[in-house]
C-alpha cells in the first residue's frame, strides 16, 4: 500500500504553528478526528503521547511517523505534515523532525498495520522523498508530490 493511498487533501498540511511534541501529536489527532467523527481527538493524542513515551517513531533525517492502531477504523489512513519549525523528537541522529507522517491502523489487524509501517517506511526514506517536500510552496503542491512523486510508486 502506497502513501499517497492513505491520504486526502484535508490530512496534508504545512503547518506553522506546532512547536513541541505535544502540538504535534494533537494536530495529528485533530486532522484524525475531523475525517473520523467516531474517534475523539483526545482519545487519540494520549495513544500517540503513549506510542511515543515507549521510544521515538522517528526514523532521522527529520523523519517521524508516529503509529497506533484503533477498534473504530476499518482500514489504515494516514496524514503528512511539513512542519515550519523543526521540533525535537528525540532521533539518534539529532536532528529535528520537520516531515511527519501520523499513521492510524484497524486494532483488529495488527499485522498488517506493521505491514504497511515496514512498506511506508520504504517509500519515504529516500533523500529525493525528503528534498520534494520540503521544496513544496503549499500543501496542495505538497500533496501532489506525494501523489506523483514517491520513489518505487
Amino acid at each position: 500500500m502506497q502513501l499517497f493511498q492513505l491520504l486526502n487533501e484535508h490530512r496534508v498540511l504545512i503547518d506553522t504553528y506546532s512547536h513541541s511534541k505535544t502540538a504535534v501529536l494533537a494536530k495529528i489527532s485533530q486532522l484524525f478526528s475531523e475525517d473520523y467523527p467516531q474517534l475523539n481527538a483526545n482519545d487519540l493524542f494520549e495513544a500517540y503521547w503513549h506510542r511515543e513515551s515507549l521510544g521515538s517513531t522517528t526514523l532521522g533525517h527529520g523523519l517521524l511517523i508516529p503509529h497506533i492502531r484503533s477498534a473504530h477504523i476499518d482500514a489504515p489512513a494516514a496524514c503528512f505534515i511539513r512542519l515550519q519549525r523543526p521540533v525535537d523528537f528525540g532521533a539518534e541522529d539529532k536532528q529535528p523532525v520537520d516531515l511527519v507522517i501520523g499513521l492510524l491502523g484497524p486494532d483488529d489487524h495488527p499485522e498488517k498495520h506493521l505491514n504497511v509501517l515496514s512498506t511506508l517506511v520504504k517509500q519515504v526514506s529516500s533523500a529525493t522523498f525528503r528534498d520534494q517536500c520540503r521544496s513544496a510552496s503549499s500543501a496542495i503542491e505538497l500533496y501532489q508530490v506525494l501523489q506523483q512523486g514517491l520513489p518505487g510508486r
